[in-house]
């Protein structure tokens, strides 16, 4: 769909150290061959920081440029792909109490790695209500715990193009009604419900597997999904990445913008170039405009891909005004794509004041 008068008034990320790659190899953390095939170079690893307080973090960077006092923001939505904290608990207030404070609803949205981009398209839907102004979008993940193995989780004798190993980091955004350092154009978001077998694999739904203490590994469950359906694997994979550029050429389309005239797009992170030819090759885009080089450093960061993007371009001069950045995502089932021109410079305004 085509977007009138939303803007990016502010971005922020927080990102720890990464940890080279070779050193995981060198301490047995990371197989040797899946790391010379998959062109990783490193993981961005938070220890003990809570995914929360990271988004927060980033959250305060965002806000601090984007010109809007924290009572201007009207909503907040906190994406994640992976667990925040206690259980039966609500993540979006932590994030919330630590930042704008007050009573605006806040939602927590779950679209795996598409889950800032979902997020993005219910904060449109939300301040095209009479008087609102702003929303801050957060999203955070970190992958540092027992269950789970950052450097093999996906890992499994079905052929992928990414490899993926898990970073840790977060991410945010203050989506606004005034005109800041980037103007949404376009942005269009679908579903493949059908997708969602090859993910859950043969486990039961009942008891939920976070609450049994094992070790949590989806490459084993796509590969269980690929031995016993591996017709419908291959027609998952090609409707999923077909869908994608459906969405990426509509949301040109929409937009009015050629893909000659895309200076940057940001991606799901990997770490090797057959991927990021896989996204951005069918819209007619030069892999060079991608993110590898940034991503194969850090891991996929879960749900804050996209947005940390962004600001790194951002913040390092990349893009300046009248460029324009798609972002193309896809997340488990999910699928988003938005187009945004960059009209502006970050840390144009003064730091908003706190309630």
């Amino acid at each position: 769909m085509k977007v009138e008068g939303m803007h990016i008034a502010g971005t922020g990320a927080y990102l720890p150290p990464s940890m080279p790659a070779e050193r995981a190899v060198e301490l047995g953390l990371y197989d040797r061959e899946a790391w010379q095939a998959s062109g990783w170079t490193g993981a961005a690893v938070a220890g003990d920081v809570p995914a929360p307080e990271m988004a927060v973090l980033a959250a305060r960077r965002a806000l601090a440029c984007s010109g809007h006092r924290t009572d201007e923001i009207d909503a907040l939505f906190h994406a994640y792909g992976f667990h925040q904290g206690a259980v039966i608990w609500p993540p979006q207030h932590y994030v919330q109490r630590k930042t704008i404070g007050g009573e605006a609803p806040a939602f927590a949205v779950y679209q795996a790695c598409n889950g800032m981009l979902g997020a993005l398209e219910l904060a449109v839907g939300y301040l095209r209500g009479e008087g609102r102004t702003a929303a801050l979008i957060t999203g955070a993940d970190n992958f540092g715990v027992p269950t789970i193995d950052r450097w093999s989780y996906a890992s499994g004798p079905f052929r992928t193009n990414r490899g993926t190993i898990l970073g840790d980091g977060g991410a945010a955004l203050v989506l606004s009604r005034r005109p800041g350092v980037a103007e949404l154009l376009a942005l269009n978001s679908a579903s493949l419900p059908d997708l969602e077998e090859m993910y859950r694999g043969d486990l039961p739904l009942f008891p939920p597997e976070a609450s049994l203490g094992r070790q949590i590994q989806v490459g084993a469950r796509i590969a269980e999904y690929a031995a016993r359906e591996p017709q419908k694997l291959t027609e998952a994979k090609n409707r999923l990445a077909k869908t994608r550029t459906v969405l990426g050429e509509r949301t040109l389309a929409d937009a009015g913008v050629e893909p000659g005239q895309i200076t940057r797009v940001t991606h799901v992170f990997s770490g090797g170039p057959e991927y990021v030819r896989s996204v951005l090759g069918p819209l007619g885009i030069d892999p060079d405009k991608g993110m590898l080089e940034l991503g194969r450093g850090l891991g996929h960061l879960g749900t804050a891909d996209h947005v940390l993007s962004l600001d790194h371009l951002l913040r390092t001069g990349q893009v300046r005004p009248g460029d324009h950045v798609l972002m193309a995502s896809n997340g488990a089932s999910f699928v988003t794509c938005a187009l945004f021109r960059i009209s502006g410079v970050l840390g144009e305004h003064d730091t908003p004041e706190g309630k």
